[in-house]
């Protein structure tokens, strides 16, 4: 029986850089997990990047990648539009695959992914790193043991004001660029779990669209449960004091969390009056990451790999599916068409 899983990472990028701090940090103690390869088009790029986190293999072409027999999981981490073309390629090569978030631009090509890798009995998930927060787990399981109450209400932002650059992957459209699928995703996430439902039964939402893409948007979401959300997400500007951050609202108080997507604490409030202008903090949740909050994911993958299973059931491949469904009909509403898409 394995006992070990050789780590790949294909397109060293910036997301690349944390994932590997990851594997690398853990590897130290965990004697499952092997830093074993990089793949990037530059093997000048791909070697630099494997000496700097201690991968025992750099390749100059993600083909060397896909045929070196050792690999046995690949992190995909190069832009949005090359994520389908990349896992079906890895899945045909038989790799286990970790997907850096969207993992499809939409919902055909998630579903064609999916398929494969069942086809080929290889595991596959999404890299949506916030499923596996510690401080998020615990914020949802405070919600559960009824400390605010009855759920009402999720409002979050994630605005970010990126300097306009054509050829920056949140503006080109031939990138699947914008701000819903890079950021706004983690806001329907976090939506989704406030409202401890993944099944959304209405929306509303408009967008500042430039160039093809999604520079803004503002979205309210009604879930079947009754309960609403709120967002913003944009790459053209910022929120405020409120930039990145989330506010639960229940029926008793509410849960306020500081960049929510990688949360590392969150403030739990009840009301002190039935009219709700005062509020006490009855509980911190403190949860410090072991490295820097990708480790989590990566050990999740790790024992499933091990196991021989092929899903998490943390972040399951209908939980994909209903993050992209939404995606895709907002950005049907925008009549946001990506080029290769049409």
């Amino acid at each position: 029986m394995k006992e070990t899983v050789n780590w790949a990472i294909l397109a060293p990028g910036i997301i690349a850089n944390s994932m590997a701090a990851a594997i690398s940090g853990m590897a130290k103690t965990d004697k499952r997990i092997i830093p074993y390869a990089v793949g990037s088009r530059d093997e000048a790029r791909a070697k630099e990047f494997a000496d700097k986190w201690g991968f025992e293999k750099a390749y100059g072409s993600y083909q060397q990648l896909f045929d070196d027999p050792a690999v046995d999981v690949i992190y995909i981490a190069n832009p949005h539009a090359f994520h389908f073309d990349s896992v079906m390629k890895a899945l045909d090569s038989g790799k286990h695959i970790l997907c850096e978030k969207p993992a499809g631009c939409n919902m055909g090509q998630l579903n064609q992914m999916i398929a494969k890798a069942k086809e080929k009995n290889l595991f596959f998930m999404e890299a949506m790193w916030s499923a596996f927060n510690p401080c998020l787990n615990k914020v949802r399981k405070a919600i559960e043991d009824g400390l605010i109450g009855e759920v009402f209400h999720i409002e979050s932002f994630f605005c970010n004001r990126i300097p306009y650059d054509p050829k920056h992957r949140l503006y080109a459209p031939e990138l699947a660029g914008g701000a819903l699928l890079d950021l706004g995703i983690y806001n329907i996430f976090i939506s989704m779990l406030g409202a401890g439902s993944k099944n959304i039964v209405s929306h509303n939402s408009n967008a500042r669209m430039y160039d093809g893409v999604d520079t803004w948007n503002n979205v309210s979401l009604t879930f079947d449960n009754g309960v609403t959300a709120h967002f913003q997400s944009a790459a053209c500007m910022s929120a405020g004091s409120d930039t990145h951050d989330a506010t639960i609202y229940g029926q008793k108080g509410f849960i306020t969390l500081k960049n929510f997507f990688f949360a590392q604490e969150a403030e739990i409030h009840t009301f002190k009056n039935p009219w709700g202008n005062e509020n006490e903090v009855i509980q911190v949740i403190k949860e410090p990451f072991m490295v820097n909050g990708y480790e989590y994911e990566m050990l999740d993958v790790t024992t499933c790999i091990l196991k021989g299973e092929t899903e998490s059931k943390v972040h399951t491949h209908e939980d994909s599916r209903k993050l992209c469904g939404i995606m895709d009909d907002l950005r049907k509403d925008w009549n946001m068409v990506y080029p290769f898409e049409k």
